[in-house]
């Protein structure tokens, strides 16, 4: 049997009837992180993964949570509005909180007063009308349902340098609806509005649930694919689906273990949606070696198998991931997605460890139909509302989706060669390089950087060609073998060398902020050097410390083009 026949054998295996029956069981629960439901889910991940012969470990671990529990919104003639409160926001005294309201941005001066806006309840709105002087937000989401968030700008745990950027105000959603009578009451300038609201933040314990399924010929390197199993009231799009597919995929794959090169450890996190990220944040925290040593490539599913989520239009990922995610894509729908690089977002939590990522949001709602007030254009209208329930669960999408990522991880783990395409990455990489020297202008020069990097490219032609020629082989000899472990090796030095510098600022043992961050995020502070006085002690001091970034980057693609030379 050919290649192509084995993948069709394989994907052909997808029981779209025991995808819908995870999904309805898992979806059954409200699942808060560290509910019962949440827990209930663990369980029904340690049965079935046990079932199937995989190493299973379903761990208790202490996580700051914050659950989002009442809140109220009073006008001054008395009347009342619905709304829902934020993880991580704060609750308010005894009577709530009375300020003057401000419609923004209409009205900028927002100091000591409640602040009433128009879109979600992100982590960087409430972060930046925190910091401007608000007493309290209000957001109006579009459509019928609020939707909830969690509203924290810090990664994971807090530590002590980040335990400062907590938030300090009270936070609340309200509808289309309810806004437009906000909207109203506000209309001939600043009225009094009372916010009572109550969150619970604090330690609970909160499952993490982790299978090994394990390649014949032992190896210590494995795909990392993971989802959240805690989700918003019943989550059945967002994330009992990906935790089915999970489930199947893990069913599918253990029949071939003889096939396989690199092992796959699947794992559900808890603490994504009220801990912010605080699962996969403290596995990267206590397994740091094994993930920088081991890991392959990380591959997160979240929000597939919607009903009418039929655009496959981009492939979020690293560079030098996407074409294989092009490729399965293109071969299963038909489409053409294009390249979106991966967001600071969706348990991206292994950056500073070099580890590259592949897929996140998956299938979309068509651009015409798509949620235009969701956070994530594309995501259907309940997503995150006590709406997204197991009816709008398509059995032929979620069997679709669940194929793509089966039939990426299946050339992941079964090729010669992790299937990279490092010439997306080498052209990224000069591209970001060359926008920040437009932003730096003459304060900063880049060139060393640009220099290495055009090397670099050049050098990941080569190996993109030597990675399509041995895995083109259809049997290869004791010397390809050889090749092929010296590329793979290869590969993960390239990818730990050069993705803490493209997409961290700081230190590899670190966690960055979640928030939003562009390529070489450490060159952010170019933005401002551009327009300081040279001559000041604040320019030098800036200067200095851009330097020893550029020190850090120069040094990642130096190590880069060492790996590819020496091969």
């Amino acid at each position: 049997m050919d290649r192509r026949e084995l993948e069709a054998k394989v994907l052909a295996n997808v029981d779209g009837d025991l995808l819908m029956k995870h999904t309805e069981f898992i979806s059954s629960y409200d699942r808060e992180s560290g509910s019962e439901g949440d827990w209930k889910a663990a369980k029904y991940f340690e049965e079935v993964m046990t079932e199937y012969g995989l190493d299973v470990e379903v761990k208790s671990i202490e996580s700051l949570i914050s659950l989002p529990v009442s809140a109220e919104i009073t006008l001054d003639d008395g009347s009342k509005i619905s709304c829902i409160t934020q993880s991580y926001a704060v609750s308010t005294q005894a009577g709530g909180l009375t300020e003057k309201a401000v419609y923004y941005p209409e009205c900028k001066d927002v100091e000591g007063k409640i602040v009433v806006l128009k879109g979600l309840a992100s982590p960087g709105a409430c972060f930046e009308m925190e910091r401007k002087g608000a007493a309290g937000l209000i957001f109006i989401n579009g459509g019928d349902y609020p939707h909830n968030m969690a509203i924290s700008p810090v990664w994971g745990m807090p530590v002590p340098e980040t335990l400062e950027l907590l938030g300090k105000i009270p936070v609340v959603s309200v509808t289309k609806k309810n806004g437009e009578l906000l909207l109203d009451y506000l209309s001939n300038g600043s009225r009094d509005i009372t916010i009572e609201a109550e969150v619970d933040t604090d330690f609970r314990n909160i499952p993490l649930c982790i299978a090994d399924l394990k390649a014949t010929t032992p190896t210590d390197r494995y795909i990392l694919f993971n989802g959240h199993v805690d989700s918003w009231h019943k989550g059945a799009t967002d994330n009992a689906t990906a935790n089915a597919a999970i489930l199947e995929i893990a069913r599918v794959l253990k029949d071939y273990k003889d096939q396989m090169r690199i092992n796959v450890r699947f794992v559900w996190w808890s603490g994504h949606s009220n801990g912010r990220y605080t699962g996969s944040n403290w596995y990267a925290d206590y397994n740091w070696e094994d993930i920088h040593e081991n890991a392959v490539v990380n591959i997160n599913i979240d929000a597939i198998g919607a009903e009418g989520s039929t655009s496959y239009r981009t492939v979020d990922s690293s560079a030098q991931c996407y074409n294989l995610g092009y490729e399965v894509i293109k071969e299963l729908t038909g489409q053409e997605p294009k390249y979106s690089r991966i967001q600071r977002n969706g348990d991206q939590s292994f950056w500073g460890h070099g580890v590259p990522s592949l897929f996140q949001i998956l299938s979309l709602q068509p651009e015409s139909s798509q949620g235009s007030d969701t956070f994530v254009p594309g995501l259907p209208w309940y997503w995150h509302t006590t709406e997204d329930k197991f009816e709008y669960v398509s059995k032929e999408i979620l069997t679709l989706d669940t194929k793509i990522y089966l039939l990426a991880i299946w050339r992941l783990i079964t090729q010669p060669v992790i299937p990279f395409k490092f010439q997306y990455l080498g052209k990224e990489i000069l591209r970001n390089l060359e926008e920040w020297q437009n932003v730096a202008g003459e304060a900063f020069d880049l060139s060393p950087l640009k220099e290495k990097a055009e090397v670099l490219e050049r050098l990941f032609c080569g190996l993109d060609n030597e990675i399509c020629r041995i895995n083109e082989l259809s049997n290869l000899t004791k010397d390809d073998e050889m090749k092929a472990l010296k590329l793979n090796d290869c590969i993960m030095g390239i990818n730990r060398a050069l993705i803490p510098v493209h997409y961290c600022s700081k230190s590899p043992f670190e966690a960055d902020l979640a928030l939003s961050m562009k390529p070489f995020p450490g060159l952010t502070d170019l933005e401002k050097l551009s327009s300081m006085d040279q001559g000041s002690l604040e320019f030098k001091a800036l200067e200095r410390k851009l330097i020893r970034e550029r020190n850090r980057i120069f040094h990642g693609l130096k190590e880069a083009v060492k790996l590819i030379e020496n091969l």
